[in-house]
């Protein structure tokens, strides 16, 4: 695949042992026109107000038929919804999402009340903290075999096969704007030819995201898993 100039995202394939790339440039258009449209209510009222600006991206993707196709996406949740109509869906299922990780969360929260009642008494309340603490770590790691990911060669793997059991998975990973959309992609049969991140709202409280800059994808939490989604990328 002929890249553009300008940046250019890669990332390491640990499977094929090989690093893949895709420009920005073919993507830029696409992103500003999105940022042309932020400014309405569904945006401002909340990137301004508690959730302190978003990252969005957009992948520009062309069809078997030869005709373009941009694909959009949020990180993480938008205002409690992992799901919004025209932007790519999760790496997983909502519904077993929210079947595996609402009931668990209510006992989580349940314990944390029982260990404030329960201030005075402090070998007590350390095992109710302990119970807790191995009740988050397992629901996360159930969480995580929930997202699959699918790359261009047909393939698919789990979180899990990506990172090193000793290392363990940071919150968050898989739900950023390039795995949404190059998993998307990959999913239904089309040809990536530029992905455009950028972050827009209320700069966040490290300044490390101001509004309409663009941005690589994050290393500690996209860098494990991009060179297997991009993988196959340039046989296409």
């Amino acid at each position: 695949m002929p890249h553009a100039q300008g940046i250019v995202q890669k990332a390491f394939c640990s499977k094929c042992n090989c690093n893949h790339s895709l420009p920005r440039t073919p993507a830029t258009d696409a992103a500003k026109e999105l940022m042309a449209h932020m400014d309405h209510a569904l945006f401002a009222d909340y990137l301004y107000g508690e959730a302190r600006g978003k990252m969005f991206g957009v992948l520009v993707c062309r069809t078997r038929e030869g005709t373009f196709t941009t694909l959009k996406a949020f990180s993480g949740q938008y205002n409690g919804q992992w799901k919004l109509e025209g932007w790519v869906p999760p790496l997983f299922d909502v519904q077993d999402f929210r079947n595996l990780h609402d009931p668990v969360e209510k006992q989580i929260k349940a314990l944390g009340r029982e260990a404030a009642k329960t201030a005075s008494d402090i070998t007590r309340r350390d095992s109710i903290l302990l119970q807790r603490k191995q009740l988050s770590r397992q629901l996360m790691k159930d969480i995580h075999a929930l997202y699959t990911l699918h790359n261009f060669k047909g393939e698919q793997c789990s979180l899990l096969d990506q990172f090193p059991q000793e290392r363990g998975i940071p919150t968050g990973t898989g739900d950023c704007c390039a795995p949404k959309l190059l998993n998307y992609a990959a999913m239904h049969d089309l040809q990536p030819l530029g992905l455009a991140e950028f972050f827009w709202g209320t700069t966040n409280k490290s300044s490390s995201r101001h509004e309409g800059e663009f941005y690589l994808a994050c290393e500690d939490k996209c860098g494990p898993i991009l060179g297997f989604l991009l993988c196959g990328l340039e046989s296409q």
